[in-house]
């Protein structure tokens, strides 16, 4: 087994010498890999600081490498180190992570902050340098500590901080530069930019702005940005917490309704419109938010994995009709907060139907009859329930 060597810089961060030692030091991701671990909260270890890995984070770390070669973290991970020995004396020392295998669960190094960035460099190359702050013999209490501590102080840089910085560098050169990360001094471009840029976005390059041909422009910038807020208020903290896996999460769900209903995706489409978008998404994210309540059914439901995301979103269409964007509706407009709650309805109602095999229409306030008495007239059928759902 292989023994971890590292120069590293060892003190006490206060000046009398008190708190815990630290030592930094620079170790390739691969071998950070190896020697340490995740301690993750569960029903059977609920004194342990961190949550399950986010596949979209990692991912978007990895991405934010590979889009420009000049773009690096330099943020340090945190780790809690023991058993080890620190050789030497003063300031400048050397690190010794002994070989494993290690007894128990556990590592010599537990990871406190930046278990995403780790993964991600990982996966970037796994030579990729990372910087590491460790904390050495840290025992639990310790840990638990600074992990609160240290995501509980960090606060954003006001966007109007952003704005005064950026007039002393070319905008242009900038704006490029925060593309890569996701970023944008535009307040407006948020989720909206992500997807209509990213390659694998069901919406790429449909957003009604100038950005786009004026052909395409058939998706409002205010309909993304709906959505977006939809899926952070169902109470998943990841969507609300962290934007990279927010999208993630729209592109994977509205890449699967595409897939399963691609002939919507086309101009004047009802599934298209701000009211279409916002509450569909607002109706699969309720029933995936069920679906997590049930203990049966929880372990089903990552709204942090894309994969996980399409087939929950994919068993969601399957109780649903795309005749409900087709059909001709009572009312000219439902953007109203009254008219979307009646729109949601129906799909709730839809869902009913089609899963107690009763015809998709029934009970339903937003189609309009006579267009409904149209088609099916064109099928030779008539209606097999009334439109009204308190009638058999």
């Amino acid at each position: 087994m292989t023994e971890y060597n590292y120069d590293a810089f060892v003190f006490h961060q206060r000046a009398d010498g008190r708190g815990p030692e630290l030592a930094m030091f620079l170790a390739p991701a691969a071998e950070v890999e190896a020697w340490s671990d995740v301690d993750r909260l569960g029903p059977d270890n609920r004194l342990a600081p961190q949550r399950e890995p986010s596949r979209a984070r990692i991912s978007s770390i990895q991405r934010f490498f590979n889009d420009d070669p000049r773009n690096t973290i330099p943020t340090a991970i945190v780790v809690g180190l023991q058993p080890m020995a620190v050789e030497g004396d003063g300031v400048s020392r050397r690190v010794r992570i002994p070989p494993g295998p290690y007894e128990g669960p556990r590592k010599p190094g537990l990871i406190i902050d930046g278990q995403h960035r780790l993964r991600g460099l990982a996966a970037v190359a796994p030579d990729t340098l990372v910087p590491v702050i460790a904390i050495l013999d840290a025992d639990d209490l310790e840990m638990a500590f600074q992990f609160l501590v240290i995501n509980n102080k960090s606060a954003r840089v006001p966007r109007d901080h952003l704005r005064a910085l950026a007039l002393n560098f070319p905008s242009d050169q900038l704006e490029a530069r925060l593309k890569t990360a996701r970023l944008s001094l535009n307040p407006n471009l948020g989720s909206v930019g992500v997807l209509d840029e990213d390659e694998g976005s069901p919406f790429r390059g449909m957003v009604a702005w100038l950005n786009n041909h004026e052909n395409s422009r058939i998706v409002v910038p205010s309909a993304i940005e709906a959505m977006a807020a939809e899926a952070r208020s169902m109470g998943f903290p990841e969507l609300s917490e962290n934007s990279d896996v927010l999208n993630s999460f729209l592109i994977a769900m509205w890449a699967e309704v595409r897939s399963v209903w691609g002939e919507l995706f086309v101009a004047d489409s009802k599934l298209l419109s701000k009211v279409g978008l916002t509450c569909l998404t607002h109706f699969i994210c309720i029933t995936m938010r069920t679906w997590a309540r049930n203990p049966r059914l929880r372990s089903q439901v990552n709204v942090g994995d894309p994969d996980m995301v399409r087939t929950n979103t994919r068993d969601v269409l399957t109780t649903l009709d795309s005749t409900f964007f087709v059909a001709e509706w009572r009312s000219s407009s439902y953007d109203t907060r009254a008219g979307r709650d009646l729109v949601v309805n129906d799909l709730e109602t839809m869902s009913s139907n089609i899963a107690a095999q009763k015809p998709w229409y029934r009970g339903l306030q937003v189609v309009d009859r006579s267009w409904l008495d149209d088609w099916l007239r064109e099928r030779g059928e008539t209606i097999q329930a009334s439109m009204d759902e308190d009638e058999p």
